[in-house]
C-alpha cells in the first residue's frame, strides 16, 4: 500500500477513532478525578474494608468459573460445528446468534422463568446464566480456529495412531489457543462487568458483586466518588488479569509447540 492510500485510510478512519477515543477517554478520566476526591480517601476506603475486598475477589472469580465452564461446553460444540455438513452448520450458526436478537434483560427474565424454584436468587443462577450467555462468543471464535487448521494435520496425527481424544489435545487445543484466549478474555470481560444478571438472578449473592455494589452507590447511596474508585479499581484489576492471562496462554502455546516439534 502507498503512502497516498494509507494517508486516504487514516483520513476516513481519524473521525471514527477520535469520537470513539472521546467517548472513551472523558468518561474515564471522569472517572479519574471522582475516585481521587478527598485525597484518596475512597480508595483507601476500599481498601481498607474486608467486605469490599471480598467483593472483588468473588467478582474476579467468578469471571474466572464462567470462563472455565465456558470453554469447557463450548470446545465440543466448536468441534461439532467444525465439522458438520454446510447445512448442520448454517442452522447451528442461526442458533448461536440467536441470543443476540433479544436483550441482555430478556435473556435473563426468560431464565428466571426456566430455572427451578430452589435454584432461582442464588450463586448458582449468576453462573448458568452468566455461562449461557458466554457460550455464543467462545463456539464462534473456537469454531473460527479450527476451520483454519490444516486437515492434513489431523489425518497425518491419525495415521501415526492417534486417538481423536489425544488429536484433540496435541493438535487441536495448542492450534486453538490463541483464539481460546481471545474469547476467554471476552467471557472474563463481560462476566466481571456483569450487572443485569447478579441482580435480577443472584438475590442475596447478587449484592457480593462489584457491578451491583457500584450502582447501588451510585443511585441509592449517591456518592460517585466511592462509586467511581470501585468502578476505577474493577477496571485496574480486570485488564491486568486479562493481560496477564493472554499471556501466559499464549506463552504456553509456543512452548507446546515448540515441545511438539522437538518431538518430532
Amino acid at each position: 500500500m502507498t503512502a497516498r492510500a494509507q494517508g486516504a485510510w487514516m483520513s476516513l478512519l481519524f473521525p471514527a477513532l477520535a469520537v470513539s477515543g472521546l467517548l472513551f477517554v472523558l468518561p474515564l478520566a471522569g472517572v479519574i478525578q471522582a475516585s481521587l476526591m478527598g485525597g484518596g480517601a475512597h480508595l483507601a476506603r476500599f481498601f481498607g474494608d474486608g467486605y469490599y475486598l471480598g467483593a472483588l475477589g468473588v467478582t474476579l472469580a467468578t469471571a474466572v468459573l464462567v470462563t472455565g465452564l465456558a470453554a469447557v461446553v463450548s470446545y465440543p460444540a466448536a468441534i461439532a460445528f467444525w465439522e458438520a455438513s454446510p447445512g448442520a452448520r448454517a442452522l447451528m450458526t442461526v442458533m448461536l446468534l440467536a441470543p443476540f436478537y433479544a436483550s441482555v434483560t430478556v435473556k435473563v427474565f426468560g431464565w428466571m422463568a426456566l430455572l427451578p424454584t430452589w435454584l432461582r436468587e442464588s450463586y448458582w443462577a449468576i453462573v448458568i446464566v452468566d455461562v449461557h450467555r458466554s457460550i455464543p462468543f467462545m463456539v464462534l471464535l473456537l469454531a473460527a480456529a479450527m476451520s483454519r487448521i490444516d486437515t492434513d494435520v489431523m489425518e497425518a496425527a491419525r495415521v501415526c495412531g492417534a486417538s481423536p481424544l489425544r488429536s484433540f489435545w496435541r493438535v487441536v487445543v495448542p492450534l486453538t489457543l490463541p483464539a481460546a484466549a481471545s474469547a476467554g478474555i471476552l467471557v472474563f470481560s463481560l462476566t466481571s462487568a456483569s450487572f443485569v444478571v447478579p441482580l435480577l438472578v443472584g438475590g442475596p449473592s447478587g449484592s457480593r458483586f462489584l457491578p451491583v455494589l457500584m450502582y447501588q452507590q451510585f443511585t441509592v447511596a449517591q456518592n460517585w466518588g466511592f462509586g467511581s474508585a470501585i468502578a476505577l479499581i474493577l477496571l485496574v484489576t480486570a485488564t491486568t488479569a486479562m493481560l496477564a492471562a493472554n499471556r501466559l496462554v499464549r506463552r504456553s502455546a509456543v512452548a507446546t509447540l515448540t515441545t511438539e516439534a522437538h518431538d518430532a
